[in-house]
């Protein structure tokens, strides 16, 4: 996995995760990320969909102990001896470390300075993702600010100011 103690070390599927995301939130097509803050916020978001996948892999099992197994009815003791519950138990183990990286390269993410728009636009996908789990006040103007910011166009060349 990942070395605790430096802000954002990554492990291989969260590389691969922010190589393929990168270009995406860079708005870049296939081209390298142009800025440090691309980069950290392609991480970030790579390493929430991991969180994401899993999750959604431990509510699918869940649904079929449910249905096939009646688990909401079994002792602790019942269920463990269930093959799904064994890999919702390692899905659990993987999560948790990955809860405590995904708070920690946030933390560190306002100190990484953006340095154009596409690393501001990067940035703000984070908050909006941040937010988006909690839909807590502001998440509805602040998602569609987003929207508008990914249509303004330059007013002197016409072209899109941020192509994320």
């Amino acid at each position: 996995m990942s070395d605790d103690k430096a802000p954002f070390a990554v492990s291989r599927r969260v590389v691969i995760g922010a190589a393929s995301a990168a270009p995406m939130v860079a708005g870049a097509g296939a081209a390298a990320p142009s800025s440090e803050a691309v980069t950290r916020c392609a991480e970030w978001l790579a390493l929430d969909a991991e969180i994401d996948r899993l999750g959604l892999r431990w509510s699918d099992l869940e649904a079929v102990l449910v249905r096939q197994k009646r688990w909401e009815r079994m002792t602790q003791e019942e269920r463990g001896e269930l093959a799904p519950s064994e890999e919702m138990d390692a899905i659990d183990e993987q999560l948790k470390p990955l809860f405590v990286q995904r708070e920690a390269w946030l933390e560190a993410l306002p100190k990484v300075h953006a340095r154009d728009l596409h690393g501001v636009v990067a940035k703000l996908d984070v908050a909006l993702q941040v937010m988006g789990h909690q839909q807590g006040d502001g998440y509805d103007l602040f998602k569609a600010t987003m929207d508008e910011l990914r249509t303004v166009r330059c007013p002197h060349c016409g072209s899109p100011v941020c192509k994320s």
